[in-house]
């Protein structure tokens, strides 16, 4: 059995390729209960089962459900993890991975598969009031040729014996639960499955790309299965990269979406999964800004396919250094507010954001340093989960509402029914824009209260307020 802190290790990579060729790409930018059971001989006998109890925390405050998420790896019982951090932060979802190699390093029967660590993982993260989505990935050697495709060495009903004692485990009924019953609803079938040869070439391994017919079989076979064990479950499509495909030189299929669909994969998954980041816009732009293009275009390939699912986006972000190409920490915070209110404009039921801590060697895509020092992004974070995370989206601002065609902005509603604007720049300019507000407290990403503003402080009483709106997001909100 692969240990654990290497079989995780193994687990980033798929996501980590794509963070390099994201580098490649900027670097090349200016140029593009028991029951009874049948006995032999007819005799009922009883089988013994474990009944846990749901744990129950006093004095604890869970957080309040939001689009707001985080990816995390390795150890979470460690403080190395920094679950310390999550209740300021205001992070609700957390998307962890899951290695069946792990667990199942031999195939065998339920009764010995090795769940300890994460028993102790999946508790720790529900006991700070986190929802995961778990990640299912590596499979093991006796299952399947390579650690993140097809299943091609065992019947696919070994998989779905896992998948249905996993499920079950974690599903807070009591009934052959984990220690402590924590609860995991949301489960997610492989990182990037739309990778194809050119990462099994690179880098060892092998992902789902040219078997979206396959890959939807898999689906269809644990969806009854997962239904079954938890009538909650929700089974989520594969994270999809869907950019830099094969025919563009990257190592992602094209195709493999639309081969999972037609192979009917589309009855069997509850939540389209997508990737995005920013190095990519210009490919998304014709549908709209940011991530809402690439959330539209998706929710348009579905609709080919007489599909209506909702959205998640499990990874996306931006760095603070230098290192997959040029950044600084105050361009990774601005992304922070655009990214989040983008996803509440698309209707995204979660997005995570890509990573929590740096991630060693990959660049510094954290909220957190390695040495759990918080960043700008980490303000910049806390601050949009706070004020946005239980904003109602009314409608994204026109061109004629803002003056200009460079300036981006979102209108929400507060939960007490007051106006508020999310605003930046999408160049360097700085200009002034008037909202029909007669007083407005204006807050920067990190939270600080820059100002409050008043109808006629520009010496006209018109019932509208007028300010100044640059590259870095603010907040404008309707004061009394």
């Amino acid at each position: 059995m692969m240990p654990v802190d290497r079989t995780l290790k193994v687990l980033a990579t798929g996501t980590l390729v794509v963070l390099i060729l994201i580098g490649m790409l900027l670097a090349l930018a200016p140029r593009m209960g028991a029951p009874q059971v049948q006995a032999e001989g007819g005799v009922l006998s009883s089988i013994t089962r474990t009944l846990f109890l749901p744990a129950v925390f006093s004095n604890y405050e869970p957080p309040v459900p939001t689009v707001f998420g985080v990816q995390m790896y390795g150890n979470l019982t460690s403080p190395s993890a920094g679950l310390t951090h999550t209740y300021d932060a205001r992070v609700y979802w957390v998307r962890w991975p899951m290695a069946w190699s792990a667990i199942e390093p031999v195939d065998t029967i339920p009764a010995n598969y090795n769940f300890g660590y994460y028993d102790a993982n999946i508790l720790a993260a529900t006991q700070t009031g986190l929802q995961l989505i778990v990640t299912i990935v590596s499979n093991p050697g006796w299952a399947a040729t390579y650690a993140n495709g097809p299943i091609d060495k065992v019947d696919i009903g070994e998989f779905t014996e896992f998948i249905g004692t996993v499920v079950e485990r974690y599903d807070g009924d009591g009934w052959e639960d984990a220690p402590g019953s924590p609860v995991v609803d949301y489960w997610e079938f492989y990182n990037e499955p739309d990778a194809g040869d050119r990462l099994r070439a690179e880098y060892g391994v092998s992902y789902w790309g040219h078997f979206g017919a396959e890959y939807a079989r898999m689906l269809c076979a644990v969806y009854p299965v997962m239904k079954a064990a938890n009538p909650r479950a929700q089974v989520a499509l594969g994270g999809l990269a869907y950019d830099w495909f094969e025919d563009q030189g990257g190592p992602f299929v094209r195709e493999f979406l639309d081969d999972v669909l037609a192979a009917g994969g589309g009855n069997c998954f509850d939540l389209m999964n997508f990737h995005y980041y920013p190095a990519f816009e210009p490919v998304w732009a014709p549908y709209g800004p940011g991530l809402s293009g690439k959330a539209n275009y998706l929710r348009g390939k579905l609709f080919q396919y007489n599909l209506e699912k909702p959205l998640i986006c499990t990874e996306t972000g931006w760095f603070s250094g230098d290192i997959p190409g040029p950044s600084s920490p105050e361009i990774q915070a601005s992304y922070v507010p655009k990214l989040f209110v983008q996803s509440l404009a698309s209707t995204v039921k979660l997005t995570i954001w890509f990573a929590w801590i740096d991630p060693a060697g990959y660049g510094d895509w954290g909220l957190l340093t390695r040495n759990l020092e918080r960043k700008p992004a980490f303000s910049a974070y806390r601050t949009a989960a706070k004020i946005m995370g239980r904003a109602v989206f009314r409608r994204m601002l026109s061109p004629g509402d803002l003056g200009s065609p460079a300036l981006e902005g979102y209108l929400l509603v507060t939960p007490d029914g007051r106006d508020l604007y999310v605003l930046w720049s999408n160049d360097a300019a700085i200009r002034t824009v008037a909202f029909p507000l007669t007083r407005a407290r204006v807050t920067n990403l990190y939270g600080n209260t820059v100002f409050h503003v008043n109808d006629g402080d520009d010496g006209m009483l018109d019932g509208r307020i007028r300010l100044s709106v640059g590259p870095n997001p603010i907040y404008v909100e309707a004061a009394p």
